[in-house]
């Protein structure tokens, strides 16, 4: 029966999967491993944002520059108000001349009156001393700072003011002498002759028909203010432009740098990286050391029957058990693999009295070898079990110490024997008892002590003992057992998932050596339960 590599693979990987303990131990560590990085990897990320957004230029104050615009505003919307207000009261002030004459004059002085507040105010003292030609009205119109600042009217308008203060004096000191009289109307009628000269030297500033100036008080001051808002809205403007980009720039920053897993994802994740490299250890483990995966691979392997022993049965004994006897937690005496074994064993013309059972660990030899044991022993045949694994006990791991009885009454002691201990008894009820021989404990604490047992004639010292015995069951750890006969024939056991083809290959390549045969092969697909 030959196999194809997927085959294999496909054996090997369901050993692997049998190995729950190793899935989940390394599972665990990889899911931890992956939680930690998956913590903190976000960590080390933001720690890497934030210095990459430290390099960044610095977000410009907006709320200031606002600020500032809004107060630029204010004093334009204040200096524009103020303009159109002087504008009101020069249009207000001309609207009181008469003459169609006059009218025409000061429609075309408006621009000129509106730009210049010096005219403005000469124009507001005209119309004054028009509608009331009264001595304070001449001398405000004197005193008007457009006529002041003229050199050529300057003098002219001195001695009209002299003038008129002289007369206004006398007049006064008249009146206070002899009261309202003609010499009171006569200087009254000087005064405003001479006021009237006053408006004529006035009147021409405001009949000019020059250009006014662009750069007038009301006017920078409007135009000031004007240019101070549009300096802030570009300031603004540009500070928008500048944070939009360091926006831009940032989010780039964080789309490419900043790392969020959800919490759910995370876990789930690390819970399957765990599980698949948990597994892919197990495999790796198996594909090193291919171990027993089916029964079909172990008879390919050793060209003979294989029996599968499943499970244990729970329930030992139809009956109660004396209190002499003592049931064995490993005996599955209703399972049916060890009667069909010990019938395999038990063909006509073919019955085999010495039968060596083998395995690479001495428990599962040991507990083939008592389950195949107690089926001779209820078959009415005198059976003898007999513990010749050369590493360690196949047989006291499994038995419980109130099933170990001598039968022959000499303590270990007093053995003359220097490799047998006393032969015991394993009651089983019913009058099926099965003789226990056990190697001395000496035996076994050499071989820890790497000693060498000199056991040669450990199959002659033995063989008296064993001779009133109808079938004897060798449990042995290696195939070449001194203690063993060389007629004997050999039980080969495995056990699912733990025994490596290696080691199987090998004993079957001894036995072949050695000219025996193996009469079957029985698979331990269960835990082996040791005595408590």
């Amino acid at each position: 029966m030959n196999f194809s590599r997927a085959q294999w693979l496909a054996a090997r990987t369901r050993n692997a999967a049998r190995h729950g303990l190793i899935i989940a131990g390394v599972g665990a560590i990889v899911m931890i491993a992956t939680l930690l990085t998956f913590v903190l990897l976000p960590r080390q990320a933001d720690r890497t944002l934030s210095r990459a957004l430290a390099a960044l230029p610095p977000v410009r104050d907006t709320l200031a520059l606002q600020q500032r615009r809004a107060r630029a505003e204010s004093l334009r919307v204040q200096a524009e108000a103020q303009r159109d207000a002087a504008r009101a009261a020069v249009s207000a002030a001309l609207a009181g001349v008469g003459t169609p004459t006059d009218s025409l004059v000061a429609a075309s002085l408006v621009p000129t009156l509106s730009g210049d507040t010096l005219l403005r105010d000469l124009a507001g003292h005209l119309a004054r001393a028009r509608q009331a030609p009264l001595a304070e009205s001449f001398r405000a119109l004197a005193v008007a700072p457009a006529l002041q600042r003229d050199a050529t009217l300057r003098p002219m308008v001195a001695r009209l003011l002299d003038s008129i203060i002289s007369i206004e004096r006398e007049r006064d000191a008249s009146a206070a002498v002899g009261g309202p009289d003609a010499r009171y109307a006569e200087q009254t009628a000087r005064l405003t002759a001479i006021g009237a000269k006053l408006v004529a030297l006035a009147e021409p500033l405001l009949q000019e028909q020059s250009t006014p100036p662009s750069d007038t008080l009301l006017d920078v001051a409007v135009q000031t203010a004007s240019d101070s808002v549009a300096w802030f809205d570009a300031r603004l403007a540009e500070a928008h432009r500048a944070n939009d980009a360091r926006h831009r720039r940032a989010e780039a920053l964080r789309a490419q740098m900043q790392v969020y897993v959800p919490p759910v994802a995370m876990l789930f994740a690390s819970l399957v990286l765990g599980v698949s490299v948990g597994f892919a250890v197990s495999l790796w483990r198996e594909l090193r050391r291919p171990r027993v995966s089916d029964a079909q691979e172990l008879e390919r392997l050793t060209q003979s029957r294989v029996i599968v022993h499943y499970g244990l049965d729970r329930v030992r004994f139809g009956r109660r058990v004396r209190r002499e006897q003592a049931a064995v937690p490993v005996l599955s005496p209703s399972a049916e693999a060890w009667p069909l074994l010990h019938l395999t064993l038990s063909h006509i013309g073919d019955m085999a009295r010495d039968v060596q059972v083998v395995a690479d660990r001495p428990v599962v030899a040991g507990a083939v070898g008592i389950n195949l044991a107690a089926v001779a022993a209820r078959e009415s045949r005198a059976t003898a079990l007999v513990d010749a694994a050369q590493r360690a006990g196949a047989l006291v791991p499994l038995l419980p110490s109130a099933a170990l009885v001598r039968t022959d009454g000499v303590a270990p002691n007093e053995a003359t024997n220097s490799v047998w201990d006393s032969t015991r008894a394993l009651p089983l009820g019913r009058d099926a008892i099965i003789s226990l021989v056990l190697p001395r404990r000496a035996r076994y604490d050499a071989a820890a002590r790497g000693r060498q047992i000199d056991d040669g004639d450990a199959a002659d010292r033995l063989a008296p003992s064993l001779r009133a015995y109808d079938f004897v069951v060798y449990v042995t750890d290696t195939a070449q057992a001194s203690a063993v006969p060389a007629s004997a024939d050999l039980v080969l056991c495995a056990r699912l998932g733990v025994t490596p083809l290696a080691w199987v290959t090998r004993t079957v390549r001894m036995v072949a050596e050695q000219n025996r045969r193996i009469r079957a092969v029985v698979l331990w697909a269960d835990e082996v339960p040791l005595a408590g």
